[in-house]
Formats: C-alpha cells, sequence, structure tokens
C-alpha cells in the first residue's frame, strides 16, 4: 500500500471500510493494530488514529479482554438507530422546506424517475444504492444545520454500506425499494410536516424490521 504520510489515517481508515464493505472484515472479527501495521508497512500511529476514527464512526467498538472488533448489532439497535435517522431526517427536510426551488424539485424527481427505471432491470437493491444516497442527500440539500445532516445520514449509511450490507440489500426487491421512495417523494410534495414525519418514520422502521427479521432468521 502506497500510502502518503500526511493522510495516513484517513487512508487507513478508507481501507478499513472496503474491508467491511467487502466482507473481508465481518461484524464481530478482531481488528489489530499490529496486524494491520504488519499488512500495510507503516507504523502503529497512524493505525491506531483510524481506528479511532471508526470508533467515532460507530464501525468499531472497544472492549476489556476482548480489544477492538467491528461492531455487532442487535435487532433493538437496529430498530433504535433508525428511528433516529427518521427524527433528524424528517425535521432536516421540514426546517428546510421553504428554501427549496423549482429546479431542487425537478432534480428531485429526476433521481427518483432514474431508480424507478434502473429498478425494472436491477438485480437487486445495490444496483439502486447510489440513486437511494443520492436521493436522501437531495432531500437534505436545502438543509442549513451541518451537524444534523452528519448525524442523520451517518447510521443509515453504516447499516446499508458496511455492518449489514449483506442483509440491506435482501430487504426488499428492487421494484418495492422504489415504490418506498416514491412515498417518501410524494410525502415531500405535500409539504405537511406530520405527513413528512409519518413517511419517514415508516420508510425507516420498515427497513429495519426488515433487516432485523433477516439477522434473527441466519
Amino acid at each position: 500500500m502506497d500510502f502518503k504520510k500526511q493522510t495516513y489515517a484517513i487512508q487507513v481508515s478508507q481501507f478499513i471500510r472496503k474491508m467491511i464493505q467487502e466482507g473481508k472484515l465481518s461484524p464481530g472479527a478482531p481488528v489489530k493494530e499490529n496486524d494491520l501495521a504488519t499488512f500495510l508497512n507503516i507504523s502503529r500511529a497512524p493505525i491506531r488514529e483510524a481506528l479511532q476514527i471508526l470508533t467515532q464512526d460507530g464501525l468499531i467498538v472497544s472492549e476489556p479482554q476482548k480489544g477492538k472488533t467491528i461492531r455487532v448489532l442487535s435487532a433493538k439497535e437496529i430498530i433504535d438507530g433508525y428511528a433516529l435517522t427518521a427524527i433528524l431526517e424528517a425535521e432536516g427536510i421540514i426546517m428546510s422546506l421553504d428554501n427549496w426551488t423549482d429546479e431542487d424539485n425537478k432534480d428531485l424527481l429526476n433521481i427518483l424517475k432514474k431508480m424507478g427505471n434502473k429498478s425494472k432491470k436491477a438485480a437487486d437493491i445495490t444496483d439502486l444504492a447510489e440513486l437511494d444516497e443520492l436521493l436522501h442527500n437531495m432531500l437534505l440539500s436545502r438543509c442549513t444545520n451541518e451537524q444534523l445532516i452528519e448525524n442523520a445520514r451517518r447510521f443509515s449509511s453504516n447499516i446499508s454500506k458496511y455492518l449489514c450490507r449483506e442483509y440491506w440489500k435482501k430487504s426488499f426487491n428492487p421494484q418495492s425499494f422504489y415504490s418506498r421512495h416514491k412515498k417518501v417523494v410524494d410525502s415531500f410534495f405535500t409539504k405537511n410536516p406530520e405527513q413528512i414525519r409519518k413517511t419517514i418514520f415508516d420508510h425507516y422502521n420498515e427497513l429495519a424490521v426488515a433487516i432485523s427479521k433477516l439477522i434473527e432468521n441466519d
């Protein structure tokens, strides 16, 4: 690995993220500084810093006797985490409704249209992952509270991209995935805060329940 010295920690954290994403480091797997330092042929200091970054992001946990491991999420943690995601995302959308332009509305509908078209030939919902991220980012694009946005997207990203990726991709078929996002967009255009809150909560709660059931039945 040819890492630039000034960005060692960031690049190491990205490398570990990729290993989690590709299933090379599964939930519960140990993460050892010495092994990573030897494999990447760099000192332990940037490894330690990278692990701190990933711990703060919720991907790694540190426990007495066990050391650092890839985080394992319980069904309750998934449901609770998605509930928090829903609250933050809905409030971020609602507080920024007046900031939307006609061009923003067109961009949102265009993303949804692309998702609908792609869902017809997608093998599974991983084919729609990029559009899923674009759509949710677009819904929060006019919110000016950066901390809200960061926290709203972090847990959802950890689930779909890293910690439960294999379960996430089996949670819904592509057509259902698109239909669920259409409901969210439809609720947005009502401009009704309560309707938006309910739809966003249902959207994430249904996903949390689906993933939790898959984990329990595995």
